[in-house]
């Protein structure tokens, strides 16, 4: 019920009609996501933008899937590195007025960052305000190679981490 309407005093005005926004379709932009479907089991190594932890070692897992609707990949994956965790929650899509893609990132330890970003001929790259990350896939996209990058000016990049990646589902 309307509660700025009072009852017994006939319906409510009419609202103008709203505009419908155009609803997405799939695109060849969409499938290039599917690279990413899978499980993942990665290793590397952190770099010197990781501060004290820099040369830890890194285990990591990470599973994709399509979310429903084939527009977005949920991307959930957990890094270890010495006593430390960060499991990580991404959403990738493609915003087709702006013709790049995107990812949506939340983590454990608090963080929530946008990246934008594209790819070519197999090669992802995403940049955020801070951070940016080099996808790259080989061996029939079997293989994934991962450098992260940290910047406070950006300017000045340094090593987040490297992780070589191996798809095992």
């Amino acid at each position: 019920m309307d509660p700025s309407h009072e009852v017994g005093k006939g319906p409510p005005a009419a609202m103008p009609q709203e505009t419908r926004e155009q609803a997405p379709s799939l695109g060849p932009e969409h499938q290039r996501l599917e690279t990413f479907i899978g499980e993942w089991k990665s290793e590397g190594v952190l770099g010197e933008a990781a501060g004290p932890q820099a040369r830890l070692k890194v285990t990591a897992d990470a599973h994709y899937e399509w979310l429903p609707g084939g527009f977005f990949v949920l991307h959930q994956g957990v890094m270890r590195f010495g006593e430390d965790r960060l499991e990580s929650t991404q959403i990738l899509g493609f915003d087709a007025s702006t013709g790049r893609y995107w990812i949506r990132l939340f983590d454990n330890h608090g963080f929530a960052r946008d990246y934008e970003g594209q790819e070519q001929d197999g090669v992802w790259h995403f940049a955020g305000a801070h951070e940016r990350v080099t996808m790259s896939f080989e061996n029939a996209n079997q293989q994934l190679n991962i450098h992260w990058e940290q910047s406070d000016d950006g300017v000045t990049w340094r090593l987040l981490c490297d992780l070589k990646g191996t798809r095992v589902h």
